[in-house]
């Protein structure tokens, strides 16, 4: 009997150990997929907002020249290539800050 007891607790203490370490590991996934989801609505803000102030910049200069779609496609696709460009810009410092991190 003493013998069937040991065990059992052996049995008992590995199982909860495995569970603490599955816990653990389950917040830390979540904590990082709510990280990356908030990363990725940064990115895809930083470059609508460039390509929205481009555009109304450019609609405005265009209107009170009365130069109608030059300003406007202008600005615009400068507001497309800051854009992509503080895009990249972010995501490589968070690329290099989570890797110094790990």
């Amino acid at each position: 009997m003493d013998k069937q007891k040991k065990k059992l607790e052996e049995i008992s203490t590995k199982i909860n150990k495995y569970k603490s370490n599955h816990k653990i590991t389950k917040t830390h996934q979540r904590e990082k997929r709510g990280k990356q989801i908030s990363i990725a609505m940064r990115l895809s803000t930083e470059l609508v907002v460039a390509c929205v102030v481009g555009g109304v910049l450019g609609w405005y200069i265009d209107k009170w020249l009365n130069t109608k779609p030059i300003f406007f496609l202008i600005l615009l696709i400068l507001g497309v290539i800051s854009g992509i460009k503080t895009a990249i810009n972010t995501s490589r410092q968070l690329y290099e800050n989570d890797s110094k991190s790990e």
